[in-house]
């Protein structure tokens, strides 16, 4: 794999988009109506809008390169080399589970909702990398769980037949979780401010 593949849902993308831009539409409001008093006193609640879109749909994504998986949740990343992954599942989420005794779930490629999971079709999923016995519809084309199934699948299924001994012998490294202090931060913070913004009365 030359160059790292990254994944994100299309449709968490849309919703992010949205939010963001009324985010902006509002604050624009609030100026003009208000002027930059009135943008100090209600600039927060908006502000924390637009930063959870971004922070749930816009930050998580799965990156597939070749020397690991990166699978960056809300306010942590996980990295995990190919030869600490056991197994990669898609039921509820893109689910790794490693060597190591980790369970993964992707929040940027999560199954199909149940209206979608019904009308998938069995050639919807025959061509997908798995076992005909354990496919669902979440691991179909076009599905956020599926496409980085899929991807991971066969990355995995690269390296295992490039390097043989990898499934016999013991993890050379374990998945390493990065938390975000940063992030925890200022969403506490941005969520305090806005709390107090609606709560304070203003005169």
């Amino acid at each position: 794999m030359p160059e790292p593949v990254t994944l994100r849902p299309r449709g968490g993308m849309i919703i992010a988009a949205i939010a963001l831009m009324i985010t902006a539409a509002a604050l624009v409001f609030i100026v003009v109506d208000g002027g930059l008093l009135e943008l100090a006193r209600w600039a927060w609640p908006v502000v924390l809008l637009g930063w959870g879109a971004w922070l749930l749909y816009l930050r998580p994504f799965v990156r597939v390169s070749e020397g690991f998986v990166e699978v960056s949740n809300i306010v942590r990343t996980y990295r995990v080399p190919w030869s600490d992954i056991e197994t990669i599942e898609s039921r509820f989420a893109l689910t790794i589970r490693t060597r190591s005794g980790r369970t993964i779930r992707a929040w940027a490629a999560p199954a199909p909702g149940a209206r979608q999971a019904l009308s998938t079709q069995r050639a919807d999923v025959a061509h997908t990398p798995g076992d005909d016995d354990t496919r669902r519809p979440s691991d179909a084309e076009g599905t956020a769980s599926g496409d980085a199934a899929g991807l991971v699948r066969r990355e995995l299924d690269r390296h295992r037949r490039e390097d043989s001994p990898l499934s016999s012998a013991p993890a050379a490294g374990e998945a390493v979780v990065t938390w975000h202090p940063l992030l925890i931060a200022g969403t506490a913070v941005l969520t305090a401010a806005a709390v107090l913004s609606l709560v304070l009365p203003h005169g």
